[in-house]
């Protein structure tokens, strides 16, 4: 099972903690590293990027009031592909296309059921599902560039 950390802004406590709620009862293995209830995006998105990066976790889940904050700043960190989602549809994609370890929501924006959804939806999907099987190398090959612009953007 992987490993999933979760963490939120200030004006996302409300969702994380729903989606807190919902990891619990669906007994998924996570940390919720939200350590006080008025942290800044930059410091939820730092904390989750650096986790992510140093591999500590496999997934991660941030949030902040429109989700953009987050996202931008968990995406400085190398080896680290934050995804913001709004749909079902996009985080599924975000998995089976782009292979994201990160799942960013806007808790101004998402409600409490489709963010528990979307969150099922991005730690139950694989990168490659839903796509025939003659496809995912072409997905793996994509993966690998992205990769190799990740390592050449963080030297």
């Amino acid at each position: 099972m992987k490993r999933i950390l979760i963490c939120a802004e200030g004006s996302a406590v409300h969702l994380k903690n729903a989606i807190v709620g919902f990891l619990t009862k669906e007994g998924y293995d996570f940390t919720d590293a939200t350590s006080r209830d008025d942290l800044s995006y930059i410091e939820a998105g730092s904390i989750i990027g650096e986790s992510i990066s140093k591999g500590e976790y496999q997934l991660g889940i941030v949030m902040c009031g429109s989700g953009m904050g987050v996202n931008l700043v968990a995406n400085r960190y190398s080896g680290v592909y934050c995804g913001l989602c709004e749909s079902l549809h996009t985080a599924r994609m975000a998995r089976t296309i782009t292979n994201c370890n990160v799942l960013a929501l806007g808790g101004n924006i998402v409600a409490y059921d489709l963010a528990c959804r979307m969150v099922k939806t991005f730690l139950d999907t694989e990168f490659g599902d839903t796509f025939p099987a003659e496809d995912v190398p072409r997905l793996k090959k994509m993966f690998a560039e992205m990769d190799t612009v990740d390592k050449m953007t963080h030297k």
